[in-house]
């Protein structure tokens, strides 16, 4: 029986796993006409059969069981049910019915194409996940993607409406809050479409790329002209592919989100996974949209194509041709499109575009500069991520090359893209932009650098730190000329200086970012200026803390902005108040507001104590106040003391120059205050003279408003607020400028001030453009009082290694606002105490004497304000007698003679101990000279009964030599050492020479160069000294008339020529006080003379500040009688009698120099005339100083003439005949003898002939040059312009040349106006001009001086030269000295290589032309 039985079971086996895999659903789904399936029936069986077909398996199913249920579902009453719970449980069906019979459906084509349309309309429904059915829609999209089913779609005919229906379908359904797993599914199911078909739909392209635009809608929207609204495509746009709807259906697009859109993803997903495909329908896609918007596309466009053989063509219409050749604005906005969505498609999926590159690289070379600026913009974003270099390698040489586009948008555009690569890469594409961006820097038009600047501005300070300051960076070792060479096969070794020529651009970068403060524009100088602030600000907590490395890259920012001082331009004046108060020294600094919210909060918190604990409470709170204010003020003291520290000298001395300023203007504001106040807002009170109080507003309102850029507005504005009448503003205004203000009343009154003015009814808010620089002019705000004890306490702590400029400003501000020691006169006070017990006995460093010098200057100014502590008086005692260096002693000695209540008796003492066994060489014998140096001049009366001992003691200090110097020595010294270096005895020379300024003994040193002894054996470094003190001597004693008197016209001239000396800190130092002193008005105009002599001065940074100079003093003196052009009668005197002067044709040659030195600095076209009617008048005279021989007179006058005319031909200029004759000084000229001699000397020529081509040559423009007034009237730029660090350079090192004006269009010109000298109109200038008369003729003849050894001028040709000056070596000199004096710039004509002669020149137009645009400021004079 078992063994029967086997075979019965293996047939049950069978035929039950055949039951199991057979459709066991034998319910009717379809119906007769007119006898529907009730609907709850039809959706059970429906159930049932989906349950059944879910549990059946693809590879075992009996299809034919499944027959009839799938030839059921596909009646048109299920298709087309109205009940959504048929459909969709006839939808799940049919999608197992196509699992389970595939890869081969039941279905006919035309049977599919609605089962698919069933299948969309279906998946609708997961839009709403409420849906009782929306787990029925989730099976079938579920079921779609995993048996992937949708590729029998492409067996549909016109399947392309199934296809563009399920992409639209499913990128609408795509929502930021829907399920991952449906997202994921959709995507899956569009590639699986999309491998499958042989072509996708124009339609489907456009779907596809349109969701790039989600990810950045605002810029799409903005392309339309219109504000952008979130989240809401525009549907009229051409591939927007997203059905209209409203608001509340689109919300992954509402917000625009950190993380991008799912139809983003799904859209980015398709083009990764199907590259070859979608790179091929993207790139047509592109075809349309960009090619036919290029010229060449559009003149083959069938419909809109017309050519010179068309029908009714016009061959000489330009609008037709520019109609035929140029996009339209329809083009244009789809081009703009189409390179945004190329940005999208480089970010998400970069392979699918690599048809697309050609075409941008296409657009890059296109005529059409749209077209360019697009293709620029759109690489430019390109590259911030990928690696576009490495991709493209072609395409991205282009862009580099749009660097140079002939098109200034273009190159703006270039600009601003490449900083960003810049600061997002550190990579070799990066790299390779620093040297084209250095070059943008500099380009010829101010957008371009104005572009520059502000992108500049938005670096980072990493970038900065590290990328572009750092040595070692890629950007500063990348070598542009080793790369290139590398690339073309020529690289070659290089040298150092070729390499430093080739690299280090991200420096450069910074450098030449630097140089866009002196810009021409106003614009680039605001943003350059502002941006170089804004990196200084971000590096200044390194640069507190001694960073060397961020120092050396950023600390030279400071000195760089405040150099645009010496530009003395109202417009960059006001650049620089703004960004010295509101970014380096920011008014509001540390931020007050914090402050007052604290005390506040802590005021309310001690209002809820009672009795005693809230008494006790408000006063820890007053404390707490305090303190807090005084770490603010230090905080800001801190910051200005690493300013100062910074700086250079240059920068520092037009810093120091802001308080210097600032008291000239208080004094202005307040008188203009007090006339607002009597002008009563026009309602003038009875009594008072209206005119009187009109004319004494305007001439003020005059004066305040020629110190901004748009006077005519200044004046309105400052009217206006006249008008206005706030007596409150008065009194704010007034606080800001008084030296009792601490800085939290100034600043709170600022703010004030500006609140009240722009809340004020009518037109007053434009008052704020004009007050807001005054008010900073005006105010407070460097040298506060609140300042002081914290500067005392870094000269006492050294913190932050701040002590020694601590003293240095003590030092300044004592000197110019000493007003502000009144209330911490005490702390400058116990300072002195202090440091003169700190040391040993008498002992004083540097910094004890800038706290002496502090003292003095209040001192002087208050003395009565002084303590008079008896520790005081006896350390100040202490410092007169044995202060190191000495100069602690001379100003412990002012302080004690302009303060001390018993002066006589402290003079007495002190005189008694200096003179009393005085001993040269013995202990603080300096100290002691220094003492007296200071009593002859402080306390004269005292000295009186002493004076024949001082007069003992001078001499013996001066005239002996201790250690006398060998002929070997002389030859082996330097001509100039270092405070520090110099010896005793020559400190107690110059000590002895301050106590013995006699007239005579200083002219004396001034003729022998220092030397007092015949046997010449005075140390070199000794005469330096001894010659630059008498000068300086002989100046100051001419403040005073009878003293001026005594020097003669041949004195004047041989202290003349001080300025010519051998060495430079003599000529610096002489002429540093020439210009101090006549900025003053102390001196009487001849001594302008000296400066011409300057024109053979080699460090080209004192010429040009020099020439500078003499332009602002010449704005100045306008208004008076022509004092400037008559010194030029003045000036030719000199040059006949100077030791140089000869006739031969190379000597006139050589002096021609001085005389075009003299018209850079003075000649205008309106005074040209009036110069070369001097010139003439010169040559109707005799020489008052050698009446015999007046021949070199008469050289000089008719070379003055040639010079001058040739000055005007070059600008163009016409010299007019000046009517009337101008008075020259009687001293210098005397009148003919006769009538003959006058008619004999006119009709003489005296100028040699050849001498016309040496002129010809000095003032003729190079060839190769091209000035910028040139430029600007061909109203176009010159292909070959140079920027200014590549200027041409002339063929001789020492010529004068009139091109040394000449300069980029980048730079503001040498022309430009310089504005008034800071001075208050109450003060007018008390320079007399001098040049109309002199009293007192000379009497007798005076005999021409001799031809002396020491030559001071341009020298001869045969002469060896051993000083910088240009004057020859003395006797006796040797190679030695004439190398030692080389070190300080000296070289001679006839020996300089030509090589290193080119580059000299070039090294010293450069700094010329950086020099010359500029002018010092007023205080500075």
């Amino acid at each position: 029986m078992a063994r029967s039985s086997r075979p019965l079971a293996e047939d049950e086996d069978e035929q039950h796993s055949s039951l199991e895999n057979a459709l066991q659903f034998h319910e009717p789904l379809s119906w007769k006409a007119g006898k529907p399936i009730p609907t709850g029936t039809l959706i059970t069986r429906l159930k049932a059969l989906s349950k059944e077909l879910v549990a059946l398996e693809q590879e075992a199913v009996d299809r034919d069981s499944l027959a009839t249920p799938a030839k059921e579902l596909v009646s048109v009453g299920l298709l087309q049910h109205k009940d959504n719970g048929v459909k969709a449980y006839t939808a799940c069906c049919l999608a197992d019915m196509l699992r389970l019979h595939a890869p081969d459906a039941p279905y006919t084509a035309v049977q599919l194409r609605d089962i698919f349309e069933l299948f969309v309309r279906q998946l609708k429904g997961l839009a709403d996940s409420e849906n009782p059915y929306y787990q029925q829609y989730l099976y079938l999209l579920e079921s779609l993607a995993s048996v992937k089913s949708v590729v029998l779609i492409s067996d549909i005919p016109n399947s392309e409406a199934i296809t563009l229906k399920i992409f639209t379908t499913f990128f609408d359904l795509a929502k930021p809050d829907g399920p991952k797993n449906v997202e994921y599914q959709m995507t899956d199911i569009l590639i699986q479409l999309i491998e499958e078909c042989n072509s996708l739909p124009t339609e489907v392209v456009d779907i596809i790329v349109a969701q790039f635009f989600r990810v950045n809608q605002t810029a799409l929207q903005n392309l339309a002209g219109r504000k952008a609204k979130p989240g809401v495509p525009d549907v009229k746009d051409k591939g927007a592919g997203m059905a209209s709807k409203g608001k509340d259906e689109d919300k992954q697009m509402k917000l625009i989100s950190a993380l991008p859109p799912p139809a983003y993803n799904m859209a980015k997903s398709i083009c990764n996974a199907s590259v070859d495909k979608m790179a091929r329908h993207i790139c047509q896609y592109f075809s349309e949209v960009i090619l036919d918007a290029s010229p060449a596309s559009r003149a083959r466009k069938a419909g809109g194509r017309h050519t010179s053989m068309s029908p009714g063509s016009d061959l000489d219409d330009p609008d037709a041709e520019t109609a035929n050749h140029e996009p339209s604005a329809e083009d244009l906005h789809e081009l703009h499109k189409a390179h945004l969505l190329v940005k999208e498609l480089w970010k998400a999926c970069p392979a699918v575009l690599q048809n697309v590159i050609p075409q941008l690289e296409q657009e890059l070379l296109a005529e059409n500069a749209e077209l360019r600026i697009l293709a620029t913009e759109t690489i430019g974003d390109m590259a911030l991520t990928g690696n576009f270099g490495s991709s493209a390698p072609v395409t991205w040489k282009a862009w580099i090359g749009r660097a140079n586009d002939r098109s200034n948008i273009v190159r703006s555009k270039w600009t601003e893209a490449a900083i960003k690569i810049i600061k997002e890469r550190s990579d070799l594409m990066a790299v390779q932009l620093v040297e084209p961006v250095a070059g943008r820097l500099n380009d010829l038009d101010d957008r371009v650098r104005l572009t520059a600047c502000i992108s500049l501005g938005e670096l980072d300070y990493t970038t900065v730190t590290t990328k572009l300051g750092a040595d070692l960076s890629p950007f500063n070792t990348y070598d542009t000329a080793a790369a290139t060479g590398a690339s073309t096969g020529k690289a070659k070794g290089k040298s150092k200086a070729t390499e430093e020529e080739t690299s280090g651009w991200g420096k450069k970068i910074l450098l030449n970012l630097g140089e866009r403060v002196r810009d021409k524009k106003f614009s680039v100088r605001w943003e350059g200026m502002f941006c170089l602030a804004r990196m200084w600000n971000m590096a200044y907590p390194d640069i507190l803390s001694g960073n060397e490395v961020i120092m050396n890259q950023l600390g030279w920012i400071p000195s760089k902005i405040l150099d645009t001082f010496y530009i003395n331009d109202a417009e960059v004046n006001v650049l620089l108040d703004h960004v010295l108060f509101g970014v380096l020294i920011p008014v509001n600094y540390p931020p007050i507001e914090k402050l007052e919210s604290r005390i506040a909060a802590d005021r309310q918190t001690n209002g809820k104590s009672n009795g005693k604990g809230k008494e006790r409470d408000a006063a820890e709170a007053e404390k707490a106040k305090e303190k807090e204010i005084q770490e603010g003020d230090k905080i800001r003291v801190q910051r200005l003391l690493v300013l100062v520290r910074g700086l250079d000298p240059k920068a520092k001395k037009a810093l120091f120059a802001v308080p210097l300023r600032q008291i000239s203007y208080a004094k202005v504001m307040d008188v203009f205050l007090k006339s607002c106040e009597d002008y009563n807002g026009g309602i003038i009170d009875d009594g008072v003279e209206e005119d009187l109080v009109k004319k004494a507003l305007h001439k003020f309102i005059e004066w305040l408003s020629q110190k901004l850029p748009d006077t005519p507005k200044a004046k309105e504005n400052l009217m206006k607020f006249a008008k206005l009448h706030d007596r409150r503003c008065y009194q704010l205004i007034r606080f800001c400028f008084s030296p009792d203000s601490d800085y939290r009343t100034v600043v709170k009154a600022l703010k004030e001030i500006k609140k009240r003015i722009t809340e004020a009814p009518g037109s007053a808010m434009t008052i704020m453009e004009t007050l807001t620089p005054l008010l900073y002019r005006v105010s407070q705000l460097i040298y506060n009082k609140s300042h002081v004890p914290h500067i005392v306490e870094f000269s006492r702590t050294d913190e932050y290694s701040l002590g020694a400029v601590a003293h240095e400003v003590l030092k300044e501000m004592s000197a110019s606002n000493p007003a502000v020691f009144k209330a911490n006169v005490k702390a400058l006070s116990d300072l002195l105490q202090e440091q003169s017990l700190s040391k040993n006995y008498g002992a004083a460093d540097s910094g004890a004497v800038d706290t002496l010098k502090a003292c003095a200057g209040f001192a002087k100014s208050y003395p009565k304000d002084m303590p008079q502590e008896r520790k005081l008086l006896d350390a100040l005692v202490n410092f007169s007698l044995t202060g190191k260096p000495p100069a602690a002693a001379r100003y412990a000695v002012s302080i004690l003679m302009y303060s001390a209540n018993r002066k006589v008796m402290y003079a007495s003492d002190l005189l008694r101990a200096c003179v009393k066994n005085f001993k040269f060489g013995e202990e603080h014998f300096l100290a002691k000279l220094a003492c007296l140096s200071q009593l002859v001049l402080l306390a004269p009366d005292q000295c009186e009964d002493e004076s024949k001992a001082i007069t003992a003691i001078a001499k013996d200090v001066l005239f002996k030599v201790r250690n006398p110097a060998t002929e070997e020595d002389q030859e082996s010294s330097k001509e100039w050492v270092d405070d520090e270096l110099l010896d005793d005895e020559c400190k107690a020379k110059l000590l002895a020479l301050r106590i013995l300024s006699v007239m005579t003994l200083l002219v004396k040193l001034v003729n022998n160069e220092g030397e007092l002894f015949s046997e010449k054996n005075t140390p070199r470094s000794h005469q330096s000294r001894l010659r630059l003190l008498a000068a300086q001597s002989l100046l100051k004693l001419s403040y005073y008339k009878p003293y001026e008197e005594l020097i003669t016209p041949l004195d004047f001239n041989r202290l003349a020529c001080v300025a010519q000396d051998n060495c430079f800190e003599v000529r610096n130092g002489f002429v540093s006080k020439v210009k101090k002193y006549l900025g003053t008005n102390r001196l009487t105009p001849r001594y302008y003379t000296i400066l011409f002599l300057m024109a053979y001065e080699p460090v080209t940074e004192a010429k040009n500040e020099t020439i500078t100079w003499v332009k602002a003093r010449m704005v100045h003196m306008r208004s008076t009688n022509n004092m400037m052009e008559i010194v030029f009668a003045r000036l030719l005197s000199l040059l006949a009698h100077h030791p140089d002067f000869g006739t031969m044709i190379d000597d006139l040659a050589d002096f021609a120099k001085f005389i075009l030195f003299y018209l850079k600095a003075v000649a205008t076209e309106e005074n040209l005339s009036l110069i070369y009617h001097i010139a003439q008048r010169v040559k109707q005279f005799r020489d008052g100083l050698s009446k015999d021989n007046s021949e070199n007179l008469y050289y000089v006058s008719e070379l003055a003439q040639a010079v001058v005319r040739r000055y005007a031909d070059f600008h163009h200029w016409n010299i007019q005949i000046w009517p009337g004759k101008i008075p020259l000084p009687i001293k210098l000229f005397a009148p003919m003898a006769s009538e003959e001699m006058s008619r004999g000397i006119a009709m003489k020529t005296f100028l040699p002939e050849g001498i016309d081509i040496k002129l010809d040559c000095l003032i003729k423009p190079r060839s190769a040059e091209i000035s910028a007034s040139e430029r600007r009237r061909s109203g176009r730029a010159t292909k070959n312009v140079k920027y200014v660090e590549d200027d041409g350079t002339s063929d001789s090192e020492e010529e004068v040349s009139l091109n040394d004006d000449s300069e980029s269009d980048v730079e503001m010109e040498d022309g430009d106006e310089v504005s008034d000298r800071e001075a208050s109109p109450e003060a007018p200038d008390a320079e007399a001009d001098e040049a109309a008369a002199e009293e007192g003729a000379e009497q007798g003849e005076v005999e021409k001086p001799k031809r002396i050894a020491r030559s001071v001028g341009r020298p001869k040709r045969d002469t060896v030269v051993a000083i910088s000056s240009g004057r020859p070596k003395r006797k006796g000199a040797t190679t030695a000295a004439t190398s030692a004096a080389s070190a300080n710039g000296g070289r001679k004509k006839s020996t300089l290589p030509t090589k290193n002669k080119k580059a000299e020149v070039k090294r010293i137009e450069e700094e010329d032309d950086s020099s010359e645009l500029s002018d010092p400021p007023s205080e500075l004079n």
